[in-house]
C-alpha cells in the first residue's frame, strides 16, 4: 500500500507539472497571438514616440519626461501608461487593441523593451543605454522585489550574462540597436547622460522630436523628472503596483536608487572580467531575436 501511495503521489506531481507546463505553453501562445495580430493591426503615424530600452536602463525616466513635453502630466492620470503605453505588453495582453491605439491623440508616446526587429517601423525612436553592470544590479533588485526570486546575485549575474532573463540577452539587445544608430528616425541616448546633464538631453529629445520647449518649460520639465521627485510618487510609474500589492511586494522598490557607476562598485573582480569577457563576444546575429515569448510575459 505503501508503494502505491508513492506511485500515485508522484504520478499527481509529474500531472501537476505537465498541467502548469501546458498553461504556460498555451497562456505563451496566446500572447504571441494577440501582439502579432495587434502589430498587423497597428498603424503607425510620423509622430509617433517609441522609448525602447533593454528593462532597468532609465525607460521610467524618458517615459515621464516624453509626456510632459507631450503636454500631460502624471497628476492628472492614475498611472503614467495612460499616457504612454506599454506597447508590446498591452497587445501581448489584451489589455489595450490596435483600435485602442488608433484613439491616443498625437504625438503619441509608446514605451517598450523589444528588439529591433520587432518593433513598428514609423515614427521616432529614443533608444536609451546603459551600462551593464547597472544594468545586472537593478535587474536582480527588481527580480527580488517585483519577481520572488531567491537566488543570490552571483546566480543571477551567470543568468544575466547568458540571456537567461525576462528580454533575454542585454549584450544582443543593446548591440541590435547599436548597428542602427545612423538611422535618422534613431536617437540614441545613455542613462548616464540623462543624469549628467538632464536638461542637454532634454533639448536634443524636443529637437529630436519636433516638440515646443521653452526655458522655462524645460527648468520645470527638469525639476519633475529628478529621482526624488518621480520617487515621491512612484505608484505612478510601477506598472504593476495593485497586482503586486495583492502578492505581498515591498512598496516603494520600483524606482530603486538610479545611480550611475554602481555595478562598478557592486561587482568583484572575477564578474567585472566576466561581464567585459562577455561583452568582447559579440552575437553573430544580434538583430534577429526569436524568443519573442520573453518580451510578451
Amino acid at each position: 500500500m505503501e508503494i502505491l501511495r508513492r506511485i500515485g503521489a508522484a504520478a499527481l506531481r509529474r500531472g501537476h507539472l505537465l498541467t502548469e507546463g501546458l498553461a504556460e505553453a498555451l497562456g505563451e501562445a496566446g500572447r504571441v497571438l494577440r501582439f502579432s495580430r495587434g502589430l498587423l493591426e497597428f498603424k503607425a503615424r510620423p509622430d509617433d514616440i517609441f522609448i525602447v530600452t533593454y528593462p532597468r536602463s532609465g525607460t521610467t525616466l524618458m517615459q515621464h519626461l516624453l509626456v510632459l513635453l507631450a503636454g500631460r502630466s502624471v497628476e492628472e492620470l492614475q498611472h503614467i501608461s495612460q499616457a504612454a503605453p506599454w506597447f508590446e505588453r498591452s497587445l501581448a495582453t489584451g489589455a489595450l487593441t490596435a483600435e485602442d491605439l488608433e484613439r491616443l491623440p498625437s504625438p503619441r508616446v509608446f514605451k517598450s523593451h523589444l528588439a529591433f526587429a520587432w518593433l513598428p517601423r514609423g515614427g521616432r525612436v529614443i533608444y536609451v543605454t546603459r551600462d551593464g553592470r547597472d544594468v545586472a544590479i537593478s535587474y536582480y533588485h527588481f527580480y527580488r522585489s517585483h519577481l520572488r526570486y531567491e537566488g543570490s546575485f552571483a546566480e543571477f549575474f551567470q543568468r544575466f550574462l547568458a540571456g537567461d532573463l525576462q528580454y533575454a540577452s542585454w549584450f544582443k539587445h543593446t548591440l541590435g540597436w547599436e548597428r542602427h544608430r545612423e538611422d535618422p528616425r534613431l536617437l540614441m541616448l545613455s542613462y548616464e547622460e540623462l543624469v549628467a546633464d538632464l536638461r542637454g538631453a532634454l533639448e536634443r529629445v524636443a529637437r529630436f522630436c519636433g516638440l515646443p520647449l521653452s526655458e522655462a518649460r524645460a527648468e520645470e520639465i527638469a525639476a519633475r523628472c529628478s529621482f526624488a521627485a518621480m520617487k515621491r510618487q512612484e505608484h505612478k510609474f510601477d506598472f504593476t503596483t495593485e497586482l503586486l500589492l495583492q502578492r505581498g511586494y515591498r512598496p516603494g522598490s520600483f524606482l530603486r536608487k538610479g545611480r550611475v557607476g554602481e555595478g562598478k562598485l557592486e561587482l568583484n573582480a572575477e564578474q567585472q572580467e566576466a561581464f567585459l569577457d562577455r561583452r568582447r563576444r559579440p552575437p553573430r546575429r544580434p538583430d534577429v531575436e526569436l524568443r519573442l515569448p520573453l518580451f510578451l510575459r
